[in-house]
């Protein structure tokens, strides 16, 4: 289609060829809330808000955000107004660590970690430091902080009721649609089950030997985890955890007999960025996990400064790098592997399939927007005495060119001179001249 705007001639062209990339969702990264390098503990609105090494997040059925903030013993709430992102601290004392229960303030936390949410709308807390899990409910607009199993800074791998059970290190922490409480107890290098009786809550092992390491598959006991870190449940009923030890990808899940762990990505626990079939592909100390409604897998490869997706591919799954670089921290926003993480630590995912992630050494909050093919196309404006082409960020891989005729002579030039970025688009703006420029997209 040729469009003629004050005698500049412009070619419109959408053609993805045989891209790779395009066959895939491509996600555009951005800064939702957060400094990038800047450490704080400020409420505020997008890049007024500060953190101290965010770790996990989740979302609720409104989509607001909650976050554990890490390093400064916090829990903060991220609420999307327009097209802003609006956080406030809801429960702990910023800088101060301590066990105490109570309302809002009055509650204390020693590097929260993971976090869930019932249907209820509870929110549950793996309190890291203090060995515990930690209830929190709403009322009215406050938040009510109670530990519901373990014992605050004691540490130890004993199954039992409330108080009496013990905890080492609790990383990664899921809740099912009967309410019962799934927790990777991390230095214990076991899954525990936390289950309501009435007002008491009972732990149990579920997989793993405590305090016995090591990368096997088997039915309860007979697995073996090497620091286990995050989990999610599937809408297919099981469940997956990162396995950081062993660099690998777990799915655990109710068999005749118990629980049942199987190795679904990495069977050889080798540290590495490889992507591809789930067997042979590699990571490096995979994190944070979250999964969408199609039952694909999103992973925080930490150590690597990526964010990988496990696809179910025939019984099996491939996996593929969807943002940041490996082994290339950065704090760049952009589509795909041109974004930069630093340490990225909890994944969550919306009804839209947009991923939110705790970017924990840029002390930042991202959001990654999925981006669809059909908007592969050349845009143009007139504004006064300029014209302006723009077109989205999804087209990786392809360059703006432009040719002075579209005659089977002209030679076409790639267009790499005063291209700007702006939002989720790229724009050239042109003075009006007198010849015609033609542009297309190519790959």
């Amino acid at each position: 289609m040729k469009v003629l705007m004050k005698r500049i001639a412009f070619l419109l062209l959408a053609w993805c060829g045989a891209n790779p990339a395009m066959r895939g969702q491509t996600y555009y990264f951005t800064t939702i809330a957060g400094q990038a390098g800047v450490i704080g503990t400020a409420d505020g609105t997008n890049n007024q808000a500060l953190f101290y090494r965010p770790s996990e997040l989740v979302l609720d059925t409104a989509g607001a955000l909650y976050v554990s903030d890490t390093l400064n013993n916090t829990i903060r709430k991220i609420t999307r107004v327009g097209s802003d992102w609006v956080v406030t601290t809801i429960a702990g004392v910023p800088g101060v660590d301590g066990s105490r229960d109570g309302t809002n303030s009055e509650a204390q936390f020693y590097r929260p970690n993971g976090l869930a949410q019932d249907q209820a709308g509870n929110l549950f807390v793996a309190d890291h430091y203090n060995h515990t899990i930690r209830k929190m409910t709403p009322d009215g607009t406050n938040w009510v902080v109670t530990t519901i199993a373990g014992l605050a800074r004691t540490y130890g791998t004993d199954d039992g009721t409330n108080s009496d059970a013990r905890f080492w290190s609790p990383t990664g922490i899921a809740v099912d649609g009967t309410g019962r409480i799934l927790v990777v107890d991390t230095a214990g290098f076991t899954i525990r089950m936390v289950t309501p009786d009435s007002t008491n809550w009972i732990v149990t092992t579920i997989a793993g030997t405590p305090l016995n390491y090591g990368f096997q598959d088997g039915l309860n006991e007979a697995a073996a985890y090497n620091y286990p870190y995050g989990i999610a449940l599937g809408p297919d009923g099981a469940s997956y955890v990162t396995d950081a030890g062993n660099h690998a990808i777990r799915q655990l899940k109710t068999v005749a007999g118990g629980w049942d762990t199987a190795t679904i990505a990495n069977f050889r626990g080798e540290m590495g960025s490889k992507d591809g079939q789930a067997r042979k592909a590699t990571f490096n100390m995979p994190n944070g996990i979250g999964l969408d409604a199609g039952t694909n897998i999103y992973v925080a490869d930490q150590s690597n400064h990526t964010i990988r997706k496990l696809t179910s591919s025939k019984g099996d799954w491939d996996v593929t790098t969807v943002g940041g670089q490996a082994l290339v921290p950065g704090s760049s926003d952009g589509a795909g592997t041109d974004a930069r993480f630093w340490m990225p630590w909890g994944v969550a995912v919306d009804n839209s399939g947009a991923l939110f992630i705790a970017d924990a050494y840029n002390h930042t909050i991202r959001r990654g927007a999925p981006m669809t093919n059909t908007q592969i196309s050349l845009q143009i404006a007139a504004h006064g005495d300029q014209v302006v082409v723009s077109w989205p960020v999804a087209p990786e891989g392809f360059q703006l060119e432009s040719a002075a005729s579209l005659s089977a002579a002209a030679g076409w030039e790639a267009v790499t001179n005063g291209i700007v970025l702006t939002g989720l688009r790229y724009v050239l703006t042109n003075h009006v001249t007198g010849s015609g420029i033609f542009y297309r997209l190519k790959r």
